[in-house]
């Protein structure tokens, strides 16, 4: 049954002519243009013979008398500093149809008749209730706090997207809304903090940098970066040539991991020479010009590790611990702002290879991964170690759909050089859009601009202020979203 419709509702105006049953006009009551506002809610009383529930947007004032592209007398009399008639005066807002709420939240099928009476709901209402009843809710809508937003929870892994710019919210409608969230439906959260304060100081459950450790496949590929692939710039030799295959032999025998940052050098290049001079002795005892070569490159190059990159593979906590520590204390932050790019990026690797290795075999996660700062795993176009994260969180979303993986990824920009790959893009079913860049107008007018939202007013749209779409919404349009920073209230690892 769905929830009564009568309450402190007012009427404010009538449905102009043009109506469908996708869109209408609501042509104002005088002076509720000084109370009516883009993005109100209001519910139409269909002719028809249904209710129909709808939100302004893109509010427009006419006045014949001042039309503009030929002189007429109000022209006329604005230029002279006067005022003409507002006989002809009229304020109309758009309507974005959420549904027909007659007996619950359904696709509206009737045309929408004109001069249906608009009314619009206060704040002892309730609408968020046509959408459903359950549990889980997310933020409010807009400036009313009573109006807690449901969710479907059947889609948090079918992954999230939070997109706007610098300050505009992001790690706070993490923090005080998603990550409870997350909690509450049964997941535990992995926090990726790339920059150290926008998680870290608020939960107690942290792992630094330096206790993190890295499985063999992702140390082989960060020392080998470290060591600028030993002068190897191009075609295959940069990823595969016998200098290369001799690390992999001495890391994948595991006798480093018991020796200490400041012996490691020295104990690498005992090792990986001893390898490269057994493979290349001649039936004399000799060595040949080709394994000299490698045993001089190998030699220079690892000169180019300092101890902070040996520091970065003598972590003791390995990706298996991690998710352990995840799954015993509800949320976990990885630190990992003291360290490089090429660092930090590896970190992850090695944790998102383990995972999805979990799910290969076919382990269900009930898990999320809160990914700050994306464009700097999966950017518009990844170079290096970047195709390596990129193809990795392409692999976590196929499989975490299955077996409970919910990737969050937040982002300043949605695409181009300031967003995310597409193609992990593609795989965000649920997004909330701040305020944006200029610069991803377009793109945020691909998503919304079908919808009536004009991409200029994401533009100045308030911190704090999210548009909430995609699969996890029970509204088929997206609805307007902020939240209450409250210290009390936020859940705390």
């Amino acid at each position: 049954m769905a929830p009564s419709l009568v309450g402190n509702v007012r009427k404010i105006g009538i449905i102009a002519s043009g109506s469908s049953e996708m869109s209408a006009t609501v042509i104002l009551n005088e002076g509720e243009e000084r109370r009516v506002k883009a993005e109100d809610l209001v519910v139409i009383r269909n002719k028809g013979g249904n209710d129909v529930l709808a939100i302004c947007r893109r509010g427009e004032g006419c006045n014949e008398n001042l039309k503009v592209g030929a002189f007429s007398p109000g022209v006329a009399y604005a230029k002279m500093g006067k005022y003409p008639s507002n006989a002809k005066e009229y304020y109309a807002f758009g309507l974005s149809i959420v549904g027909d709420v007659t007996n619950g939240l359904q696709q509206n099928k009737m045309v929408i008749a004109p001069s249906s009476d608009v009314e619009i709901f206060e704040d002892s209402d309730n609408p968020m209730e046509y959408l459903g009843r359950g549990d889980f809710t997310i933020g409010h809508y807009k400036e009313h706090p009573s109006w807690r937003v449901p969710i479907n929870e059947a889609y948090i892994p079918y992954h999230i997207g939070v997109f706007g710019v610098t300050g505009s919210g992001k790690s706070c409608l993490a923090r005080y809304e998603l990550i409870p969230l997350l909690r509450k439906a049964g997941y535990s959260v992995l926090v990726f903090d790339w920059k150290g304060t926008d998680y870290a100081p608020y939960y107690k459950g942290v792992v630094e940098f330096d206790q993190l450790g890295l499985d063999e496949d992702t140390v082989v590929n960060y020392l080998t970066s470290k060591m600028n692939y030993f002068g190897y710039y191009s075609g295959e030799y940069k990823y595969r040539n016998p200098i290369r295959e001799a690390l992999e032999t001495v890391i994948y025998d595991g006798e480093w991991r018991s020796i200490p940052a400041e012996a490691l050098k020295e104990h690498l290049l005992r090792k990986v020479v001893e390898i490269l001079r057994s493979e290349s002795l001649t039936k004399e005892g000799t060595i040949t010009s080709y394994g000299r070569a490698a045993i001089r490159k190998f030699s220079k190059h690892i000169q180019k590790l300092d101890e902070k990159d040996l520091k970065t593979v003598c972590g003791r906590s390995t990706p298996k611990d991690i998710v352990k520590l995840v799954k015993e204390k509800g949320i976990l932050v990885l630190d990992i702002s003291l360290s490089g790019k090429d660092e930090k990026l590896s970190v992850f690797l090695s944790i998102a290879k383990h995972l999805r290795d979990l799910m290969e075999q076919r382990k269900k996660l009930n898990m999320a991964l809160v990914i700050d700062e994306g464009p700097q795993y999966c950017p518009f176009m990844p170079k290096g170690i970047e195709n390596e994260t990129t193809e990795v969180i392409s692999q976590l979303c196929a499989l975490g759909r299955s077996y409970n993986l919910s990737i969050v990824l937040l982002s300043q920009g949605i695409a181009g050089e300031i967003g995310i790959n597409a193609a992990i893009r593609r795989n965000l079913n649920t997004q909330f859009i701040g305020k944006i860049h200029p610069l991803d107008m377009d793109e945020a007018g691909k998503l919304l601009g079908q919808l009536d939202i004009d991409p200029r007013f994401l533009v100045t749209l308030p911190d704090g202020h999210f548009y909430f779409l995609g699969k996890m919404n029970p509204s088929p349009i997206p609805l307007l979203i902020s939240f209450k920073v409250d210290e009390l209230r936020e859940e705390r690892g």
